[in-house]
């Protein structure tokens, strides 16, 4: 079986007897072999596309390959110098960081990569700050404790002087720095516009979009990249691809999928997939830890990937990301 699985994820041409008798340099005639794959199609483990054509692994063959046959390969010397050397180059901060990891991810394994931030849970206010953009308008600035910054342009119907900024600047740091995000509420910044009018009237523009901010800091980013490489896979139906970029596009979707991963490499191949835009895919997924926080790495591609290669690649930038971003963190 595992032969059978490795020539067809090689060439993409069904496997016939007298190949894997090649393959594996045996002394059994190929009517022998034969008649151990059409057992291996009883069982349901292989198929055959075409009447004359040789056997493909189904959904469970694979299944069958992954749980008992498969063995993680070696990652590529070319592979794992591109991905330190991407990574060390973003591991500036978070953001960057894992955009790069999910970039990184899709070129060397020809698929697309999915990377989401882990949960805010205990993340606080780090800092507040304010960038003048016009004579009435200007960006707040959100740093959080777990390095994630959020930006968010507001305008006002007075003039924003130099001072102002400061003075706003200095009212919500007093107020909001070290608070929990997931505590920032309209509840919780109501008391701050129940003062003069004059203040009520400055400081609604900006709470509005702060508490916008905070709300956007909560909640779990996804990166997504290589979409393009699922319109390179040959043996994926057009229909296929367009019902993946869909699925790509729904957020809700795609976190419940993810919501599987554990900290060791699982797969979910094929029609083991809950949604029917993934039953011709694929997923190779796992979390990274930062600290007590984990974060999920995974790929999307065809059932007839090198699963064994994935798996490593998979880990290396998973291992690697969750170090850098621990690095990251201890500086704020």
């Amino acid at each position: 079986m595992s032969a059978i699985v490795d020539r067809y994820v090689s060439t993409g041409d069904p496997v016939g007897s007298k190949a894997v008798c090649e393959d594996l340099n045996l002394s059994l005639s190929s009517a022998t072999i034969r008649s151990e794959m059409a057992d291996l199609v009883n069982f349901g483990y292989l198929f055959q596309p075409h009447v004359s054509s040789g056997r493909v692994p189904s959904d469970l063959g694979y299944r069958l390959y992954i749980n008992k046959l498969m063995n993680k390969k070696p990652l590529l010397g070319e592979d794992k110098n591109l991905i330190n050397g991407v990574l060390s180059m973003a591991a500036t901060d978070p953001e960057s960081l894992l955009e790069q990891a999910a970039k990184v991810l899709s070129e060397v394994t020809n698929f697309t990569a999915v990377v989401t931030t882990p949960p805010a849970g205990e993340t606080r206010v780090r800092d507040i700050q304010f960038v003048k953009v016009g004579r009435r308008s200007a960006m707040i600035v959100l740093m959080t404790t777990s390095g994630m910054v959020k930006n968010k342009l507001f305008r006002c119907d007075y003039d924003l002087t130099e001072d102002i900024l400061g003075m706003l600047r200095e009212i919500l740091n007093e107020k909001f720095r070290g608070e929990l995000l997931k505590s920032i509420t309209p509840e919780c910044v109501n008391f701050l516009v129940g003062g003069s009018r004059e203040t009520a009237i400055m400081l609604l523009p900006v709470l509005d979009v702060f508490m916008q901010a905070a709300k956007e800091a909560c909640e779990v980013e996804i990166k997504v990249c290589g979409h393009k490489n699922l319109l390179s896979i040959s043996d994926v139906t057009t229909d296929s691809v367009i019902d993946m970029f869909d699925f790509l596009e729904n957020r809700d979707k795609v976190l419940r999928l993810l919501s599987s991963a554990r900290k060791n490499i699982n797969f979910i191949v094929g029609h083991e997939n809950i949604y029917e835009e993934l039953k011709s895919a694929s997923v190779v997924l796992t979390q990274y830890s930062v600290g007590e926080k984990s974060g999920i790495a995974a790929v999307i591609g065809p059932t007839r990937m090198d699963y064994g290669v994935v798996a490593s690649q998979l880990e290396y930038v998973s291992d690697l990301m969750g170090v850098l971003l621990g690095r990251i963190l201890e500086n704020y």
